[in-house]
């Protein structure tokens, strides 16, 4: 339900386009309450830019004494033939449990989009006890159906329902802008997306923000004090993390690799900063190697596209990533470059193969394209 403040918004990385979930921008559109997706693609974990489903990632928001603690969680649960991931709302007011929820979501990993597919809900009183289940739905049950908790590239005008349980939950959400800049006591974060959610149930609106990278930031009267992300906290050696931090201090973990090369330990780090995918590897004395970014094609120097297009034959060009490498690995050692080397790493795409060609900014061929090599998608 709309004050219930289920708006889990959690966050997960860099993955484009809506997909399915493709909505009107028109002003007048009615709100979207049916979304074409196979079931098939749908999955348990993953991130878009402003939701998070990676377990043991936790947001902690507060309105004074009263708290709202949104842990995604180690468990999953079949709902509606589809494997979901959970996540729990707990809120106290004035210091004592109000409220629990288990939320259960699930993510299309090639649209980036997010899907709601119901809740289990527990009303507590001053006494601890549990007095009611007021919201809870399941998608599949009495005409209950999954709606979009969160589109994977949210556009402005867009209305959606997250929740299509009749005469129990109709909450649904409009895009009102994705460009917001906003402070809370966590910080301050910039190219937030504002909702304007209300209830098919219910009158009223309210407007929610959330960051990229990171998730909820405001909702009602909460605003986000902490944010808890389990690779950093708990998977980063203290010279890793110090390194990382330093650099990247609002970066959102996706994925982390623990990898030798040439006998050094080295910590692969791929994560959002801001709105923007990037990776580094860092060497555990926290050494950091070498750093990429994900670019657009706007980005690639004029001689390094040059070289591209000629190595690509026509085949279309995907994903960027720009590269700048200031240290190697040497037999057991960390040597530092006599300048850093920076290369682009262009990934191109021809009917159902890919590959990939790197190389520097003056447009020598660094690793050429291998079509014959290229694994089928």
């Amino acid at each position: 339900m709309l004050n219930r403040r289920i708006t889990t918004a959690l966050l997960m990385l860099g993955l484009f386009g809506v997909g399915a979930a493709t909505l009107s921008c028109a002003a007048e559109a009615k709100f979207q309450d049916n979304f074409n997706v196979e079931k098939t693609t749908l999955a348990d974990k993953g991130s878009n830019t402003y939701m998070i489903l990676k377990p043991g990632y936790k947001l902690t928001l507060s309105d004074g004494k009263d708290t709202l603690t949104i842990t995604v969680l180690d468990e999953t649960k079949m709902v509606d033939g589809v494997r979901t991931r959970i996540v729990e709302e707990r809120e106290t007011k004035g210091g004592r449990l109000d409220e629990v929820s288990r939320n259960y979501f699930a993510v299309d990993k090639a649209a980036g989009d997010i899907y709601y597919f119901g809740e289990d809900v527990d009303i507590y009183d001053a006494e601890g006890k549990v007095t009611g289940h007021e919201g809870c739905w399941l998608s599949g049950l009495k005409d209950a159906k999954f709606g979009l908790m969160m589109p994977g590239k949210p556009t402005v005008g867009s209305r959606y329902y997250q929740e299509v349980a009749p005469k129990v939950a109709l909450d649904r959400a409009e895009v009102v802008s994705v460009g917001e800049t906003f402070k809370v006591p966590a910080g301050t974060f910039t190219n937030c997306l504002k909702t304007r959610e209300s209830s098919g149930l219910e009158s009223g609106a309210e407007d929610k923000l959330y960051a990229p990278g990171v998730g909820l930031l405001k909702d009602g009267d909460f605003e986000l004090t902490k944010i808890h992300t389990p690779a950093l906290d708990t998977e980063l050696p203290d010279a890793v993390a110090r390194t990382f931090r330093t650099a990247f201090p609002k970066a959102q973990i996706l994925k982390l690799d623990v990898e030798e090369e040439d006998g050094v330990i080295v910590y692969d780090i791929e994560f959002m900063d801001v709105a923007t995918e990037k990776e580094t590897d860092i060497t555990a004395d926290g050494t950091m190697l070498e750093f990429t970014v994900v670019i657009g094609v706007e980005n690639l120097p004029t001689a390094a596209m040059k070289t591209v297009r000629r190595a690509a034959e026509g085949a279309a060009i995907g994903r960027i990533e720009y590269i700048e490498i200031s240290y190697e690995t040497k037999n057991g050692r960390v040597v530092k470059l006599p300048e850093t080397v920076i290369n682009y790493a262009v990934e191109m795409i021809r009917g159902d193969k890919t590959t990939e060609i790197v190389v520097n900014p003056d447009g020598t061929m660094v690793e050429p394209a291998g079509w014959d090599d290229a694994q089928e998608q």
